[in-house]
Protein backbone atom coordinates (compact mmCIF):
# COMPACT_ATOMS: atom_id res chain seq x y z
CA UNK A 1 0.00 0.00 0.00
CA UNK A 2 2.77 2.48 0.81
CA UNK A 3 4.20 2.16 -2.87
CA UNK A 4 0.68 3.10 -4.53
CA UNK A 5 0.05 7.06 -5.24
CA UNK A 6 -1.68 8.52 -3.18
CA UNK A 7 -4.97 11.35 -3.05
CA UNK A 8 -6.68 13.40 -0.45
CA UNK A 9 -10.00 15.31 -1.75
CA UNK A 10 -11.71 17.45 0.37
CA UNK A 11 -15.63 18.27 0.08
CA UNK A 12 -16.60 14.46 -1.55
CA UNK A 13 -20.65 14.77 -0.56
CA UNK A 14 -22.69 12.66 -3.17
CA UNK A 15 -23.34 14.60 -6.71
CA UNK A 16 -20.24 16.89 -6.63
CA UNK A 17 -16.99 17.02 -8.18
CA UNK A 18 -14.76 16.00 -5.27
CA UNK A 19 -17.26 12.81 -5.51
CA UNK A 20 -16.61 12.55 -8.89
CA UNK A 21 -13.51 12.98 -8.64
CA UNK A 22 -12.96 10.10 -6.17
CA UNK A 23 -14.65 8.00 -8.33
CA UNK A 24 -12.24 9.03 -11.17
CA UNK A 25 -8.66 8.54 -9.43
CA UNK A 26 -9.97 5.40 -7.69
CA UNK A 27 -10.30 3.79 -11.33
CA UNK A 28 -6.88 4.94 -12.17
CA UNK A 29 -5.39 2.77 -9.44
CA UNK A 30 -4.99 5.54 -7.01
CA UNK A 31 -5.24 4.95 -3.30
CA UNK A 32 -8.39 7.58 -2.69
CA UNK A 33 -9.17 9.30 0.48
CA UNK A 34 -12.60 11.12 0.02
CA UNK A 35 -13.31 13.19 2.84
CA UNK A 36 -16.69 15.43 3.99
CA UNK A 37 -17.49 17.11 7.01
CA UNK A 38 -20.96 14.65 7.00
CA UNK A 39 -19.66 11.07 6.62
CA UNK A 40 -23.28 10.18 5.70
CA UNK A 41 -22.60 12.25 2.62
CA UNK A 42 -19.81 10.02 1.48
CA UNK A 43 -20.70 6.91 2.89
CA UNK A 44 -21.58 5.45 -0.90
CA UNK A 45 -18.20 5.63 -1.64
CA UNK A 46 -16.82 3.28 0.78
CA UNK A 47 -18.83 0.55 -1.11
CA UNK A 48 -16.52 1.24 -4.12
CA UNK A 49 -13.30 0.17 -2.13
CA UNK A 50 -12.48 3.84 -1.16
CA UNK A 51 -11.21 5.15 2.09
CA UNK A 52 -13.77 7.90 3.53
CA UNK A 53 -12.68 10.44 6.27
CA UNK A 54 -15.00 12.97 8.40
CA UNK A 55 -12.79 16.14 8.00
CA UNK A 56 -14.07 19.97 8.54
CA UNK A 57 -11.70 21.97 6.61
CA UNK A 58 -11.93 25.09 8.84
CA UNK A 59 -11.04 22.48 12.31
CA UNK A 60 -7.71 22.56 13.20
CA UNK A 61 -8.04 19.41 15.67
CA UNK A 62 -10.23 17.95 12.09
CA UNK A 63 -6.81 18.57 9.94
CA UNK A 64 -4.64 17.38 11.78
CA UNK A 65 -6.49 14.22 13.00
CA UNK A 66 -6.59 13.33 8.95
CA UNK A 67 -3.08 14.29 9.01
CA UNK A 68 -2.18 11.87 11.43
CA UNK A 69 -4.45 8.84 9.30
CA UNK A 70 -3.10 9.55 6.01
CA UNK A 71 0.19 9.81 7.25
CA UNK A 72 -0.32 5.97 8.86
CA UNK A 73 -1.59 4.43 5.87
CA UNK A 74 0.49 5.86 3.50
CA UNK A 75 4.30 6.04 5.43
CA UNK A 76 4.43 9.81 5.57
CA UNK A 77 3.65 10.57 2.05
CA UNK A 78 0.42 12.05 0.08
CA UNK A 79 1.16 12.40 -3.87
CA UNK A 80 -2.11 14.82 -4.65
CA UNK A 81 -4.01 16.84 -2.32
CA UNK A 82 -7.05 18.38 -3.96
CA UNK A 83 -8.46 20.92 -2.26
CA UNK A 84 -11.81 20.95 -3.60
CA UNK A 85 -14.24 21.79 -0.35
CA UNK A 86 -16.55 25.11 -0.71
CA UNK A 87 -19.52 27.03 -0.14
CA UNK A 88 -21.68 29.49 -1.76
CA UNK A 89 -23.43 32.76 -0.93
CA UNK A 90 -25.72 34.35 -3.41
CA UNK A 91 -27.21 37.68 -2.33
CA UNK A 92 -27.26 41.70 -3.62
CA UNK A 93 -24.21 42.95 -1.78
CA UNK A 94 -26.39 45.40 -0.38
CA UNK A 95 -28.25 42.73 1.20
CA UNK A 96 -25.88 40.58 2.56
CA UNK A 97 -24.21 39.49 5.80
CA UNK A 98 -21.21 40.28 6.81
CA UNK A 99 -21.16 36.83 8.89
CA UNK A 100 -22.42 34.96 6.12
CA UNK A 101 -19.45 36.00 3.86
CA UNK A 102 -16.65 35.54 6.75
CA UNK A 103 -18.25 32.40 7.01
CA UNK A 104 -17.81 31.36 3.36
CA UNK A 105 -14.49 33.44 3.59
CA UNK A 106 -13.02 30.59 5.65
CA UNK A 107 -14.02 27.60 3.61
CA UNK A 108 -13.10 28.92 0.50
CA UNK A 109 -10.07 30.70 1.42
CA UNK A 110 -8.30 30.32 4.58
CA UNK A 111 -8.79 26.32 4.75
CA UNK A 112 -7.04 26.15 1.43
CA UNK A 113 -3.85 27.28 3.02
CA UNK A 114 -4.25 25.28 6.42
CA UNK A 115 -5.33 22.03 5.11
CA UNK A 116 -2.22 22.53 2.49
CA UNK A 117 0.23 23.44 5.42
CA UNK A 118 -0.82 20.80 7.37
CA UNK A 119 -0.09 18.18 4.46
CA UNK A 120 3.15 19.59 3.47
CA UNK A 121 5.69 17.26 4.83
CA UNK A 122 3.47 14.86 3.55
CA UNK A 123 3.63 16.42 0.27
CA UNK A 124 7.51 17.12 -0.10
CA UNK A 125 8.28 13.49 0.78
CA UNK A 126 6.35 12.45 -2.33
CA UNK A 127 7.09 15.62 -4.47
CA UNK A 128 3.15 15.98 -4.97
CA UNK A 129 1.00 18.12 -6.18
CA UNK A 130 -1.64 20.41 -5.10
CA UNK A 131 -4.87 21.31 -7.02
CA UNK A 132 -6.97 24.17 -6.09
CA UNK A 133 -10.56 23.86 -7.18
CA UNK A 134 -10.91 27.72 -8.42
CA UNK A 135 -13.43 29.28 -10.41
CA UNK A 136 -14.22 31.59 -13.85
CA UNK A 137 -16.45 33.86 -10.87
CA UNK A 138 -13.43 35.03 -9.24
CA UNK A 139 -12.31 37.07 -12.85
CA UNK A 140 -15.72 38.19 -13.37
CA UNK A 141 -18.40 40.26 -11.29
CA UNK A 142 -21.30 38.03 -11.51
CA UNK A 143 -24.30 39.57 -10.56
CA UNK A 144 -25.69 38.81 -6.96
CA UNK A 145 -23.02 36.86 -5.93
CA UNK A 146 -19.61 39.70 -4.76
CA UNK A 147 -19.18 37.77 -2.09
CA UNK A 148 -18.30 34.49 -3.34
CA UNK A 149 -16.77 35.64 -6.46
CA UNK A 150 -14.21 37.18 -4.38
CA UNK A 151 -13.80 34.19 -2.48
CA UNK A 152 -12.64 32.64 -5.73
CA UNK A 153 -10.49 35.72 -7.08
CA UNK A 154 -9.15 35.18 -3.38
CA UNK A 155 -8.34 31.69 -4.13
CA UNK A 156 -7.15 32.24 -7.90
CA UNK A 157 -4.69 34.08 -6.52
CA UNK A 158 -3.75 32.34 -3.34
CA UNK A 159 -2.91 29.16 -5.80
CA UNK A 160 -0.55 31.25 -7.90
CA UNK A 161 0.87 32.44 -5.11
CA UNK A 162 1.10 28.87 -3.55
CA UNK A 163 2.51 27.48 -6.94
CA UNK A 164 5.37 30.45 -6.86
CA UNK A 165 6.10 29.77 -3.23
CA UNK A 166 6.34 25.66 -3.18
CA UNK A 167 8.16 25.22 -6.63
CA UNK A 168 11.60 24.84 -4.54
CA UNK A 169 10.48 22.38 -2.61
CA UNK A 170 9.35 20.27 -5.77
CA UNK A 171 5.51 20.28 -5.22
CA UNK A 172 3.71 21.42 -7.61
CA UNK A 173 0.53 23.53 -7.61
CA UNK A 174 -2.60 23.71 -10.13
CA UNK A 175 -5.75 25.74 -10.04
CA UNK A 176 -8.55 24.43 -11.92
CA UNK A 177 -10.41 27.73 -13.35
CA UNK A 178 -14.25 25.48 -13.46
CA UNK A 179 -17.13 27.01 -14.97
CA UNK A 180 -20.43 26.41 -14.70
CA UNK A 181 -20.80 22.31 -13.84
CA UNK A 182 -23.78 20.25 -13.32
CA UNK A 183 -23.66 19.15 -9.20
CA UNK A 184 -25.95 19.12 -6.75
CA UNK A 185 -23.69 22.53 -5.37
CA UNK A 186 -26.67 24.68 -4.80
CA UNK A 187 -28.68 22.32 -3.55
CA UNK A 188 -26.18 21.93 -0.74
CA UNK A 189 -26.75 25.44 0.20
CA UNK A 190 -27.92 26.09 3.77
CA UNK A 191 -29.71 29.03 2.89
CA UNK A 192 -31.38 29.34 -0.76
CA UNK A 193 -31.07 32.47 -2.27
CA UNK A 194 -34.16 35.02 -2.25
CA UNK A 195 -34.53 38.50 -1.32
CA UNK A 196 -36.56 39.98 1.45
CA UNK A 197 -39.05 42.64 1.29
CA UNK A 198 -36.22 45.10 2.92
CA UNK A 199 -34.23 44.52 -0.23
CA UNK A 200 -34.14 47.56 -2.97
CA UNK A 201 -34.31 44.66 -5.62
CA UNK A 202 -37.14 43.00 -4.18
CA UNK A 203 -39.58 44.88 -6.98
CA UNK A 204 -37.46 42.86 -9.51
CA UNK A 205 -37.31 40.06 -6.81
CA UNK A 206 -38.22 37.54 -9.94
CA UNK A 207 -35.94 37.86 -12.58
CA UNK A 208 -33.08 38.69 -9.86
CA UNK A 209 -33.85 35.31 -7.88
CA UNK A 210 -33.83 33.73 -10.95
CA UNK A 211 -30.16 34.95 -11.35
CA UNK A 212 -29.01 34.15 -8.11
CA UNK A 213 -30.29 30.32 -7.91
CA UNK A 214 -27.75 30.16 -10.69
CA UNK A 215 -30.56 28.28 -13.30
CA UNK A 216 -28.89 30.12 -16.02
CA UNK A 217 -25.50 29.13 -15.81
CA UNK A 218 -26.99 25.87 -15.13
CA UNK A 219 -28.35 25.84 -18.99
CA UNK A 220 -24.60 25.79 -20.58
CA UNK A 221 -23.14 23.32 -17.34
CA UNK A 222 -20.49 20.73 -18.32
CA UNK A 223 -21.25 16.85 -16.70
CA UNK A 224 -19.83 16.43 -13.84
CA UNK A 225 -17.83 13.35 -15.08
CA UNK A 226 -16.59 14.89 -17.95
CA UNK A 227 -14.65 17.74 -15.98
CA UNK A 228 -13.64 15.06 -13.32
CA UNK A 229 -11.90 13.17 -15.83
CA UNK A 230 -10.56 15.95 -17.82
CA UNK A 231 -8.97 17.51 -13.44
CA UNK A 232 -7.43 13.87 -13.38
CA UNK A 233 -6.18 13.18 -16.60
CA UNK A 234 -4.42 16.77 -16.11
CA UNK A 235 -3.28 16.04 -13.04
CA UNK A 236 -1.64 12.89 -13.81
CA UNK A 237 0.54 13.86 -16.09
CA UNK A 238 4.26 14.88 -15.87
CA UNK A 239 3.63 18.08 -16.55
CA UNK A 240 0.23 19.53 -16.20
CA UNK A 241 -1.57 22.24 -17.26
CA UNK A 242 -1.23 25.37 -14.59
CA UNK A 243 -4.11 26.78 -15.15
CA UNK A 244 -6.63 24.10 -16.11
CA UNK A 245 -9.82 26.38 -17.23
CA UNK A 246 -12.61 23.85 -18.15
CA UNK A 247 -16.57 23.63 -17.87
CA UNK A 248 -19.96 25.94 -19.18
CA UNK A 249 -18.70 29.50 -20.17
CA UNK A 250 -14.84 28.57 -18.70
CA UNK A 251 -13.69 29.52 -22.63
CA UNK A 252 -16.37 32.74 -22.69
CA UNK A 253 -15.06 33.96 -19.67
CA UNK A 254 -11.28 33.45 -20.02
CA UNK A 255 -11.41 35.81 -23.60
CA UNK A 256 -12.89 38.34 -22.14
CA UNK A 257 -10.79 38.16 -19.15
CA UNK A 258 -7.75 37.69 -21.36
CA UNK A 259 -8.72 40.30 -24.14
CA UNK A 260 -11.47 42.11 -23.19
CA UNK A 261 -11.49 45.76 -21.46
CA UNK A 262 -11.44 46.18 -18.04
CA UNK A 263 -15.13 47.02 -17.81
CA UNK A 264 -16.05 44.22 -20.59
CA UNK A 265 -18.25 42.28 -17.98
CA UNK A 266 -21.00 45.75 -17.71
CA UNK A 267 -22.02 45.03 -21.53
CA UNK A 268 -21.63 41.18 -21.13
CA UNK A 269 -23.89 41.08 -18.08
CA UNK A 270 -26.28 43.57 -19.10
CA UNK A 271 -28.06 40.85 -21.41
CA UNK A 272 -26.79 37.69 -20.13
CA UNK A 273 -27.72 38.36 -16.37
CA UNK A 274 -30.81 40.06 -17.26
CA UNK A 275 -29.26 43.62 -15.29
CA UNK A 276 -31.34 45.22 -18.15
CA UNK A 277 -34.41 44.01 -17.26
CA UNK A 278 -33.73 44.56 -13.50
CA UNK A 279 -32.82 48.43 -14.65
CA UNK A 280 -35.70 49.20 -16.40
CA UNK A 281 -38.40 47.58 -13.50
CA UNK A 282 -36.42 49.67 -10.74
CA UNK A 283 -36.63 52.89 -12.76
CA UNK A 284 -40.40 52.45 -13.66
CA UNK A 285 -41.25 51.83 -9.76
CA UNK A 286 -38.77 54.84 -8.88
CA UNK A 287 -40.82 56.86 -11.36
CA UNK A 288 -44.84 55.36 -9.96
CA UNK A 289 -43.60 56.30 -6.28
Amino acid sequence: MPSQRSVLITGCSQGGIGDALAQRFHEEGLLVFASARNLAKVEHLKTLGIHVLQLDVVDHDSIARTVREITSLTSGKLDVLINNSGGGYAVPLLDSDARKAKDMFEVNVFALISVTKAFFPLLTTSKGTVVNIGSVLGYTPYPWSGWYNASKAAANLLTDQLRVELEPFGVRVVLVVAGAIKTKFMENLADLPHLLPSSPYYPARGVVEEVMSGSELEKGAADVNVVARAIVKNVLQTTPKKHHWLGGGSSTIWLAHTFGWATVWDFLWTSAANLGTVSQILRTKQKST
